[in-house]
């Protein structure tokens, strides 16, 4: 009777010890996650509050290089670190079709990596 007494007390201490780790390593992913994505909110919202700039002060041109520039840059160098996906692919093909009728855009693809 001891020994399953035992048994049981180091199977209950073991369960506790084990999901007091894994809490702390699922806490921390979801930590990790959620500043990863709170990077790309702030990287996003700092693009789209200069532009809107530029096209309040009228400078639509401007605004049109910026915003090229920016999908330019992820095309020729961030986009090779993303993973292949079908979102990833779908805009791709959407950036290229779109620097058919975009100079801007046309211009900010052909430039080589700097």
């Amino acid at each position: 009777m001891k020994t399953f007494a035992v048994a049981i007390l180091t199977f209950g201490l073991g369960l506790v010890t084990g999901l007091q780790i894994g809490n702390h390593f699922i806490v921390g992913t979801v930590r990790n996650q959620f500043r990863s994505s709170s990077a790309q909110h702030q990287s996003l919202a700092l693009v789209s509050v200069h532009a809107l700039d530029e096209l309040q002060t009228g400078h639509v041109e401007s605004a049109k290089s910026f915003l090229a520039r920016e999908v330019g840059y992820y095309y020729r160098s961030i986009q090779q670190f993303d993973p292949p996906s079908p979102q990833k692919q779908e805009l791709l093909h959407h950036i290229e079709a779109s620097s058919a009728s975009s100079p801007e855009l046309k211009d900010a693809l052909s430039r080589k990596t700097q």
